[in-house]
């Protein structure tokens, strides 16, 4: 295992608390059953700090906990990793977990401090620059569809696949002419390797493509992938991924998005 790994794992490892963390912030656990639950509290001494409380629980499909890693620490193992290759990420404050007689996780949690201001890509893009109608409009599109293509193709670079790297998993923080990046929620991802290695690259920006689909223009979209290939754009790199990414797109996400859309 490389030193950086190893440090990385111990990073992670740090970041442990006890669950008894959680008994001053009155949280409904025993209620939980779905997969999981966010909550928002204050964190810390001197009045603390906002935190978003992530609890993970397992009761509507017990089955699951004894086939399942700790999804929590694996998350705050992510958003380290992802912070090591430059990568904006929250900051984690702590990851637990809760375990039966049998040492089985019945429930788990991660807290990561939250981002003033920050919100969601699409509701960024909605509020700050819904279309190219103007430079300014321009400037902020270009600069997240450029750090995102960078980003992505530094994560894959690594061997790594998100696998759930949609836009409701990224936020942006309004700047003064800027769009400050960051990517959240990252529970199921990890080191990939083998044949199906590419496939899975290409299922991550495709899955971007979902929306972007919906909200950017083709030139945009073959904008993100000048930076993920680093290639100019009238290359023949970029002009094949693009049709691989839609036909994995249309095959495999299309009628079902355009469904919810119309309910």
């Amino acid at each position: 295992m490389p030193n950086s790994d190893v440090n990385l794992q111990q990073n992670t490892d740090a970041l442990q608390a006890e669950w008894s963390l959680l008994a001053s912030h009155s949280l409904p656990l025993d209620r939980i059953k779905d997969r999981s639950a966010v909550f928002v509290r204050k964190i810390g001494e001197h009045g603390g700090v906002d935190a978003y409380i992530k609890i993970y629980a397992n009761q509507k499909y017990p089955l699951q906990r004894y086939l399942r890693k700790c999804r929590s620490r694996n998350e705050a193992h992510n958003l380290l990793f992802f912070s090591s290759i430059g990568i904006r990420t929250p900051k984690i404050i702590a990851w637990g977990e809760r375990r039966n007689f049998i040492g089985r996780i019945v429930q788990e949690f991660i807290i990561t401090e939250a981002i003033p201001g920050a919100l969601q890509l699409d509701q960024y893009v909605s509020a700050h620059c819904p279309d190219r109608s103007c430079p300014a409009y321009c400037q902020l599109r270009d600069q997240i569809i450029d750090q995102l293509g960078r980003w992505t193709a530094s994560m894959h670079a690594q061997g790594f696949i998100h696998e759930d790297l949609k836009w409701r998993n990224l936020l942006v923080k309004p700047q003064p002419n800027a769009a400050e990046l960051y990517w959240i929620d990252c529970p199921k991802g990890g080191f990939r390797r083998g044949p199906t290695l590419a496939r899975k690259k290409l299922k991550d920006c495709a899955t971007l493509d979902k929306l972007a689909r919906v909200r950017c223009s083709l030139t945009e979209r073959q904008r993100f992938l000048t930076a993920y290939l680093n290639r100019p754009l009238e290359s023949p790199e970029v002009a094949a991924l693009c049709e691989q990414i839609q036909n994995y797109r249309a095959r495999r996400f299309d009628a079902t998005d355009d469904r919810q859309r119309h309910n």
